[in-house]
């Protein structure tokens, strides 16, 4: 179990400060204020150590808070900790100081190897792994992709740094605000990134512009009094090698380029990174392969998603994925929490995924065999779980709440399963936002490579609890004209509601379920064959 203090206005959890905004889960738990110090809800020993805050301060706080706990309808359960923990490394593991080169340790050393990096900042360092190769941080050991900017001039009203020759691939779609969010250098001021923009002229206090053709970057305000830093590796690790751990490192600020990771496992089988954070990274934090393993890491703050790849028997269990995409990539390009494509044989387990620019849980093109089970979906911009072009998956048991805030229409969602077959969705628990809708199944006539049609058949959807903050809106629509050979895939195609429970307050505005090209009330979905032991229930 993990402890946090309160101070000035700030969660303290370990090593990292966390606004009070954002602590209502501290190490993926809720929390509860008690006389002077911070809690995990299930922690029955006492604080560590206590905080500065007054007696009846806290107090008032801890009834303020329980309050507030009451109210909720909805406490989901998650893992104790996530991220890197201290512990020591295992003895035989070689010893790298944060101010000595990584790789000729790694070159030196035989396949099999482990390395203990130990605590501190290891700047610009760049790995290529051998073979089954271990790397082992200490818990407060930071794998950092930029270097320092000390070396300041004045041009006009910028100040310029120069000689600056670093730069990466762009890939990926941008959103019409952020037209360089796949420009992948980033510069930080005292560890906050600045946004890129495209000419001299935009640079203000919060943006930056970087002159390739000279070599130069340029901000607004003078940096003197502060820490600069500017990305200058792609990636912390990358490598064909199998067989590789990663355990107990921060990575961070790592310039990775669209759909590659700061971690890029993708070409690789059998790598597992557990207890990291990765943050502040470019594009994506991770990039799995087949075999990968992601387990209780905190995977926030990066530029594109979370978590991206391709690959056959991939596990995604008992992570925090949140708030990513911060450089506003189009998520209709990929973008968001997790997003894997052309896979098998996935499992996303007991994952907590949260106010991501993008769907939550994504599997796109080919997918099959996926497993989404045990996770928590709430606050991200599209559906909290998305299953796309793709085949046989289960959906069940996931927490999905305020979903698809981004979006409008049908596609405004929780749970959506577009151009998809042999979905089986039961026992989750949505809370939909007023105006949204829960589970979604659209069919868009779209085709495969060879040319034949996707389509949206042999779905389940069973035993699922849905409440809704305004009017029901649930089903399956069609998108395509009734020329089209799927014209009539969804009433035809074996696709199933029963069981379901909707749950809506007095006063809402009548149901709203899509089926087909048609939107019926609940008398009329029954009269067509669903629900035929579903419930509306009103309250």
């Amino acid at each position: 179990m993990g402890y946090a203090l309160l101070r000035n206005g700030f969660a303290h959890f370990t090593d990292r400060t966390i606004p009070i905004g954002a602590f209502t889960f501290i190490a993926g738990r809720l929390a509860l204020l008690r006389s002077g110090c911070l809690i995990a809800l299930s922690a029955s020993a006492p604080c560590l150590r206590r905080t500065n805050l007054p007696r009846a301060l806290a107090i008032r706080r801890t009834i303020k808070l329980a309050a507030w706990l009451a109210a909720l309808i909805w406490l989901p359960a998650q893992p104790a900790l996530s991220g890197p923990v201290e512990e020591p490394c295992p003895a035989d593991a070689i010893s790298i100081l944060p101010d000595e080169p990584i790789q000729p340790a790694v070159d030196r050393a035989e396949a099999g190897a482990a390395f203990c990096l130990k605590n501190g900042i290891h700047r610009s360092q760049a790995v290529r792994p051998r073979k089954n190769q271990r790397f082992y941080g200490e818990g407060r050991t930071i794998l950092n992709g930029s270097r320092i900017l000390t070396d300041f001039s004045r041009e006009g009203t910028y100040w310029v740094a120069g000689g600056q020759n670093q730069q990466g691939r762009r890939v990926g779609s941008c959103v019409r605000s952020a037209p360089a969010c796949n420009l992948p250098e980033a510069v930080f001021v005292d560890d906050v990134p600045l946004t890129q923009v495209l000419t001299k002229d935009d640079v203000t206090s919060d943006r930056f512009y970087f002159d390739h053709s000279a070599g130069k970057i340029f901000l607004a305000n003078d940096p003197s009094a502060h820490k600069v830093e500017v990305t200058v590796a792609a990636f912390a690790f990358e490598s064909t090698a199998p067989g590789i751990l990663i355990k107990n490192l921060t990575i961070e600020k790592y310039a990775s380029v669209g759909q590659k990771g700061a971690v890029q496992a993708q070409d690789a089988n059998g790598w597992v990174v557990e207890n990291c954070e990765l943050r502040l990274n470019s594009a994506a934090g991770i990039a799995v392969g087949s075999g990968t393993r992601i387990r209780d890491c905190d995977i926030h703050h990066n530029g594109q998603i979370g978590i991206t790849g391709v690959g056959h028997d991939v596990v995604i269990e008992r992570n925090r994925v949140f708030e990513n995409n911060t450089r506003e990539f189009n998520p209709n390009w990929e973008a968001g929490g997790v997003k894997l494509a052309v896979s098998s044989n996935v499992v996303m387990r007991d994952n907590r995924v949260y106010d991501n620019r993008g769907p939550g849980l994504w599997c796109d093109i080919e997918c099959r065999d996926v497993l989404y089970e045990g996770n928590i979906a709430e606050g991200n911009s599209e559906a909290g779980i998305f299953h796309e072009i793709s085949f046989a998956a289960v959906i069940r048991n996931n927490k999905l709440r305020h979903n698809g805030l981004g979006k409008g229409g049908f596609w405004g969602n929780n749970l959506l399963i577009a151009a998809s077959q042999d979905v089986d969705v039961y026992g989750n628990e949505l809370i939909v936002s007023a105006g949204k809708c829960g589970v979604i199944l659209v069919d868009q006539g779209r085709r495969t490579k060879s040319g034949a049609l996707y389509k949206t058949r042999n779905n389940h959807i069973h035993d699922n609890d849905m409440i809704f903050e305004g009017a029901v809106c649930a089903g399956a629509a069609s998108d395509v004209g009734p020329d089209n050979a799927n014209a009539d895939v969804i009433e035809t195609g074996n696709n199933r509601f029963d069981h379901n429970i909707y749950r809506i307050s007095r006063g809402s505005t009548p149901v709203r379920f899509a089926w087909g090209r048609t939107v019926l009330d609940w008398d009329r979905l029954q009269h067509a064959g669903l629900e035929q032991n579903g419930s509306l229930l009103v309250h």
